[in-house]
């Protein structure tokens, strides 16, 4: 390996953005790859620097146009960027990975199409995507795990059995044992749902929403000391977001603690909450 990349790999892997943003857009500079290009690109939308991500990866298109691998980042570049419109930037993602599909059909192509078009509410063409990726790639668990968020309400049966074998390929994949939890906590399983909600925990300990999630499960239960303890955890690690927020006070308040939990609702914040009650 060169060493210029071998020292752009080495901070990256230890973190240092900025610097292995540095040395990637060296390597791309010095050697005119588009591979490099991509890989500046990537570090760059680390760092949120959505437009200098856009132009590494124009320069590997113009450089390579039928390069499939940099159509695809230039689509999750479009489906991560916080700078613009959400429905003009999911649609500008869609058109990219449609792009890609046609120099390479793959089950990860495939599925980031899938929750692009579940971002744009298309849900039919989301889940006729994930079909495919699964058709191709019967063990992609991403797949697996996206077609049954779609499936969770209307055919909580196949969601499960879709989630159970994504954890059967990746045993720590943190959100399909979240979504087996609140599936089965929602089916009355509590001894299924709480063992999925920890193993999500053990995968991932310092994950909101399974904190959240585990925390209303166990009020349900009525074990409270040990919810409330862990809802504080959840809502001290994000004190913004105002779903969990309103979780908390509401268990607050039922254990009698009603000042504290007028306390919790008056903090009250814009950001808009996935929270959606089990």
């Amino acid at each position: 390996m060169d060493s210029l990349e071998a020292r752009a790999e080495l901070a990256e892997e230890a973190g240092e953005l900025e610097n292995a943003l540095d040395l990637w857009g060296e390597l791309a500079a010095r050697e005119r790859e588009p591979d490099y290009y991509c890989r500046y690109g990537l570090v760059a939308e680390r760092l949120e620097r959505w437009d200098e991500a856009e132009k590494a990866y124009s320069e590997a298109l113009r450089l390579e146009p039928d390069n499939s691998a940099a159509m695809q980042a230039m689509g999750d570049l479009w489906a991560r960027r916080s700078d613009k419109e959400e429905s003009e930037s999911f649609a500008v993602a869609k058109d990219w990975f449609l792009r890609a599909l046609k120099h390479e059909r793959t089950a990860r192509v495939l599925t980031f199409l899938g929750s692009t078009y579940a971002a744009l509410d298309d849900l039919e063409r989301a889940r006729a995507s994930f079909e495919e990726a699964i058709s191709l790639d019967p063990v992609y668990s991403e797949a697996l795990y996206n077609l049954a968020a779609l499936e969770e309400k209307a055919n909580p049966q196949r969601a499960t059995d879709l989630l159970i074998r994504a954890v059967d390929v990746d045993p720590e994949y943190s959100l399909a044992h979240q979504l087996l939890g609140r599936i089965y906590h929602r089916g009355k399983d509590p001894a299924r749902a709480e063992y999925h909600y920890r193993r999500s925990l053990e995968a991932d300990p310092a994950d909101y929403w399974s904190n959240i999630f585990l925390a209303n499960f166990l009020g349900a239960q009525g074990r409270d000391e040990e919810a409330e303890r862990i809802y504080r955890f959840a809502t001290d690690l994000h004190p913004e977001i105002e779903g969990g927020r309103k979780l908390f006070a509401r268990f607050l308040g039922s254990i009698g603690k009603p000042e504290e939990a007028a306390k919790l609702l008056a903090s009250r914040s814009p950001d808009p909450s996935p929270f959606d009650e089990t």
